[in-house]
């Protein structure tokens, strides 16, 4: 299965389920099929990479997500929040380590780097003027320690996520 299939198949399952995880109390929602679990910023993510593959789609579920978003705002916005906390501390956690053993895990940054840019993603959505001074503070020590060598992901992808909003992508750790 495609990168595209997996994010289509996860965009539909998470569309039909989002009013009522919106509404739930969980953060991450269980879609099933061994799909990813449901969050603001996993979709928000799937979109984003569906928008460089397959951009017709990629409207129509914008246009879908929109509507339910429009609706639940605040509920949207209380996911969103939650789980920018939730991965800033997961990226905290691993600018930690490498800053505590600089070279010795290079190779976990290529996965790693899929939570800074839900951050990125996250951050877009929301008001959050403590979590982005934090997530600005990571950052010296990213762009201090970071390579520049092309992109990270699949070829294709590029244009969903340009070098100067998504620095992060188009290096990789000394």
């Amino acid at each position: 299965m495609t990168s595209l299939e997996r994010d289509s198949r996860f965009i539909e399952t998470a569309l039909t389920e989002l009013q009522d995880y919106l509404l739930s109390e969980e953060l991450y929602w269980p879609l099933g099929n061994s799909l990813p679990r449901l969050t603001p910023g996993a979709l928000l993510l799937a979109l984003r990479r569906a928008e460089a593959l397959n951009p017709s789609a990629a409207h129509n579920w914008q246009r879908e997500l929109d509507l339910v978003r429009a609706k639940w705002r605040t509920a949207w916005e209380k996911k969103a929040l939650r789980e920018t906390h939730n991965r800033l501390r997961l990226w905290s956690e691993s600018i930690s380590e490498w800053r505590s053993a600089p070279g010795e895990n290079p190779a976990d940054y290529t996965g790693a780097v899929r939570g800074r840019v839900i951050l990125q993603l996250l951050l877009s959505e929301i008001n959050s003027p403590q979590e982005q001074a934090a997530l600005n503070d990571l950052d010296i020590f990213l762009r201090a320690n970071l390579i520049k060598s092309g992109f990270l992901w699949e070829a294709g992808l590029e244009s969903a996520f340009p070098a100067d909003n998504f620095w992060f992508l188009y290096g990789k750790l000394k």
